[in-house]
């Protein structure tokens, strides 16, 4: 019975040394990683934006490069979440500011089904790679892929396409639906204006046409040249003014608008337009 007693006591605090030992290892572990990561850049996003493609969402701070052993900014960047996986997303600068170029990015959110407030940790692993942690609003990080049966089984039929041939295809289709709108909507409604200075930034429409064919609330548009390149832009409405904002300077950009250019918009469907635009000078 003594022996027993002992032999209990013995393993207890065999136990008890073993379970310091694991904490004390743990510990030293996080330590170090915390260590790591400080010597690293980040930043964070919180996807709470209604239009998550905007400049705002896609806008990389100045600081995250120029603190980091990458001076000059690189023409493209690998996301890698904690599963493995990665996105490859091509970088701009726009107005001084780095961007994420739109198609990577919303390939990227699209991909992992975000877009409920979620919060994005990025942290530069030098390489041009770029680790991104993602949290739900819950606080809990996402450690493995979302379901998306639907979506990966649509992305492995088109990834078995020559992508030369597939682009080229899309872009027809893009520009057929187009024309087939515009023809088949000769008495789509209309308005046109005179590009101001002020429109290169925001894009106000006229009240009347926005009160009888605009939505009545917040939504996303899409605008197309008559060649069937799109936009995308956000509609914001309010009891003073009905406009275009996110995006709107993007496109304006795009298209080359400059002060005295004559752009008339024709509503194709309820959230989709062509844009037609006579510039002033050649």
């Amino acid at each position: 019975m003594k022996i027993e007693r002992s032999f209990r006591a013995l393993l207890k605090r065999c136990l008890h040394e073993r379970r310091s030992c694991l904490h004390e290892m743990a510990r030293n572990r996080a330590l170090g990683r915390l260590q790591e990561d400080m010597n690293k850049t980040s930043f964070f996003k919180i996807l709470a934006d209604e239009d998550l493609s905007s400049e705002s969402m896609r806008l990389i701070p100045n600081d995250f490069w120029t603190r980091s052993e990458c001076k000059n900014l690189p023409p493209k960047v690998t996301l890698k979440v904690a599963w493995g996986s990665s996105w490859t997303v091509n970088l701009s600068t726009f107005m001084g500011f780095y961007l994420m170029e739109r198609k990577g990015w919303k390939k990227f959110l699209s991909d992992n089904h975000l877009g409920d407030d979620e919060f994005l940790t990025f942290t530069n692993q030098g390489n041009n790679c770029i680790t991104v942690d993602i949290y739900q609003k819950n606080c809990i990080e996402i450690l493995k892929p979302l379901n998306t049966s639907s979506s990966n089984a649509k992305n492995e039929k088109m990834s078995c396409v020559d992508p030369v041939i597939a682009e080229s295809k899309m872009k027809k289709k893009v520009v057929s639906n187009v024309n087939r709108a515009s023809s088949s909507s000769s008495s789509a409604p209309t308005f046109s204006l005179t590009i101001k200075k002020s429109h290169l930034t925001l894009l106000i429409i006229p009240l009347d046409f926005a009160n009888e064919h605009m939505p009545k609330g917040r939504a996303k548009f899409v605008i197309h040249d008559p060649k069937g390149k799109p936009w995308d832009v956000t509609y914001v409405p309010s009891n003073a003014s009905k406009l275009f904002s996110s995006g709107w300077r993007i496109l304006a950009k795009g298209y080359g608008l400059a002060v005295g250019d004559l752009c008339t918009f024709r509503l194709v469907k309820p959230k989709e337009m062509v844009l037609e635009v006579l510039h002033a000078s050649p």
